[in-house]
């Protein structure tokens, strides 16, 4: 019996079958989170360099471009609203007319769970062209994909994504398609602001101060 499967079934004689799917997904993503803490823990030197190119980007006041699709551009944009609090200055690839050119010295994150996106990874090579940026940091678990090999910082987040066909447990059920990437990736980009807000002696009313009023 999985861990999820245990403690749903100690704590919730009340609870119905359909429901019990519903906890279920949320242990499951849970124990994901609990298992990237470990790895990270483990390979800490790359989040170091990530967080070091964001403050840089910051001192140095340089541009910042994330570069996602679909769900993974959603979390992307909550850590661009939680970098513009820190005082940066990111731009969201998404409709290339809108968002100025990438420059040598500015940074580009990418996010991508497979690390084989096609639209990703055009925009990628379209849109640096033959600029030099400072560094091009990508977010994948799939180091050694077609989008992984383009980093220059490629940092490996834990967790089952779309491009996962074969599954031994019920995870896909769970944490279907990217989720699992998608939840952890959520959170470790959080995570990461936490930090470097400390770092740069950025506290909550700070932050809160770059806020629109009322939010």
């Amino acid at each position: 019996m999985s861990k999820a499967n245990e403690r749903v079934d100690e704590g919730s004689k009340e609870v119905n079958k359909e429901d019990k799917i519903l906890f279920r997904s949320m242990y499951k993503i849970m124990d994901n989170l609990k298992e990237n803490i470990e790895h990270l823990k483990n390979n800490l030197d790359g989040t170091k360099k990530f967080i070091d190119l964001i403050m840089k980007a910051i001192h140095d006041k340089r541009h910042m471009f994330l570069l996602a699709s679909g769900r993974s551009a959603f979390i992307l944009q909550a850590f661009a609203t939680r970098l513009v609090h820190l005082g940066a200055k990111p731009y969201i690839v998404t409709n290339l007319a809108s968002i100025p050119r990438i420059k040598d010295g500015d940074y580009l994150i990418v996010l991508s769970g497979s690390g084989t996106t096609p639209l990703v990874e055009k925009l990628l090579r379209t849109y640096v062209g033959d600029c030099e940026p400072k560094a091009i940091i990508v977010i994948t678990s799939y180091p050694k994909s077609v989008i992984g090999r383009l980093g220059d910082l490629t940092i490996k987040l834990l967790g089952r994504t779309k491009r996962d066909r074969k599954t031994m447990d019920d995870t896909a059920k769970l944490t279907p398609e990217g989720t699992a990437f998608e939840q952890v990736a959520f959170t470790y980009l959080d995570a990461v602001i936490a930090e470097t807000a400390s770092r740069l002696q950025i506290d909550n009313d700070k932050m809160s101060a770059a806020h629109c009023v009322g939010t």
